[in-house]
């Protein structure tokens, strides 16, 4: 499941990416996908206190000719309760994915990463 890390509070000097570069994400998008307070990634404020996610085990998805983020998350859904009895979000997938800037524009062929539960 998706999970956070302890809240960071950031100091003089941090950047969304050298933050992201820290705590081993991917992207600095990955730390605003969970914080959508953030609306201007290049104005955060000493003091300030984020959510950093966790980088969890990975499972991949190759998209397939009709599939939606929507669809793909649903039928991934589907086993984890079975199994699980948990469900990630939407969000949680646009945080592990963040070349997907518009979640109405994924392709044919593309990878999706999808969190594995813990």
């Amino acid at each position: 499941m998706y999970v956070y890390a302890d809240k960071y509070m950031i100091k003089a000097g941090d950047t969304l990416s050298s933050i992201a570069g820290n705590f081993g994400l991917l992207s600095y998008i990955q730390i605003l996908h969970v914080n959508p307070e953030i609306s201007n990634p290049n104005l955060i404020y000493p003091g300030e206190v984020i959510n950093i996610p966790k980088m969890i085990p990975m499972s991949t998805y190759i998209v397939k000719p009709g599939d939606t983020l929507g669809t793909i998350i649903y039928n991934y859904n589907l086993e984890l309760m079975k199994y699980y009895g948990v469900r990630i979000t939407f969000d949680e997938v646009l945080a592990y994915n963040p070349r997907i800037t518009d979640p109405n524009l994924i392709f044919t062929g593309m990878t999706i990463y999808l969190p594995e539960i813990l």
